[in-house]
């Protein structure tokens, strides 16, 4: 039965302009169907295995075009899993957070001193939620002034980043080069004072999380990063000035971690603040 009335016009133009897009729209869902069915398979190939839930947000994050296509896996650990994706011509990173093997102690006790962030004890998605929320505000606040991987999107245990490599390759580590290290040196030790002079101390810092791309620094893993209000803010400090340290005298650089530490916060190190290293 038409739905237009007897004696009504026709607009015709409209009538095939709407077919058009119903059948494009056809078209698109089986597109989204089909991408939903690669991706599956690509998981099980990389043995990854998610809960219901978290793949659903992958796959409603391909369907709202955030992504083009997920790629394959870049890194897989016991609490999380960074996968390589592209959307259109750019390639993208996407760290999952496993919600039944995380460490839901240490989350706490992290975001319980981030006074940008209200969290009670609480179900463990909710924990991981908050610590991806976390981790995105910290890359937003880290790569406004520092080389670090812009913040896309967030969706409870999902975060979506830049990715940082060349033509698809992931950039390496800077225990995995060989630079000018004196000149690297000085550059992590810039992006440190950089970030404590905007209130973030990265809290996780080594050459494993440290990439270089076509011989620029870039900090990676903003997870454990707190503001420097937060009460474990300096032991975290002085262990990634301990960790900086070591790595670079082992390439012949001369560097003390309390100097460090002195020249990126103007204080000496407080005693209690070191011994709490041995509690993190």
């Amino acid at each position: 039965m038409s739905c237009y009335k007897k004696g009504e016009s026709i607009d015709y133009e409209k009538y095939l302009s709407n077919k058009e897009e119903f059948e494009l729209d056809k078209e698109y869902q089986k597109e989204i169907l089909e991408r939903e069915r690669k991706f599956l398979e690509e998981l099980k190939t990389a043995n990854e295995v998610f809960d219901k839930r978290t793949l659903m947000i992958l796959f409603s994050i391909l369907a709202g075009k955030h992504l083009s296509e997920y790629i394959g896996v870049i890194n897989s650990g016991k609490e999380a899993v960074v996968l390589k994706a592209r959307k259109g011509h750019l390639y993208r990173a996407v760290k999952i957070y496993r919600v039944a093997t995380c460490d839901f102690k240490t989350m706490l006790k992290y975001l319980q001193g981030d006074p940008r962030l209200h969290i009670k004890r609480s179900s463990r998605r909710a924990i991981v939620n908050a610590w991806v929320e976390k981790e995105f505000r910290n890359l937003k606040r880290a790569s406004s002034i520092i080389n670090a991987p812009k913040a896309r999107l967030r969706r409870e245990n999902v975060l979506v980043m830049d990715f940082i490599g060349v033509r698809g390759d992931p950039a390496p580590k800077l225990k995995e080069v060989e630079i000018d290290w004196e000149n690297a040196f000085k550059t992590v030790k810039d992006f440190m004072i950089k970030l404590y002079e905007e209130e973030l101390v990265h809290g996780d810092l080594s050459e494993y999380n440290i990439l270089v791309k076509e011989d620029e620094i870039y900090f990676i893993d903003f997870s454990q990063s707190v503001i420097t209000q937060h009460p474990l803010a300096n032991a975290l400090l002085i262990r990634d000035c301990i960790n900086i340290c070591n790595f670079f005298k082992k390439k012949g650089i001369n560097c003390n971690y309390k100097d460090l530490y002195k020249e990126i916060t103007g204080k000496e190190i407080n005693p209690i603040d070191e011994a709490m290293i041995k509690t993190l």
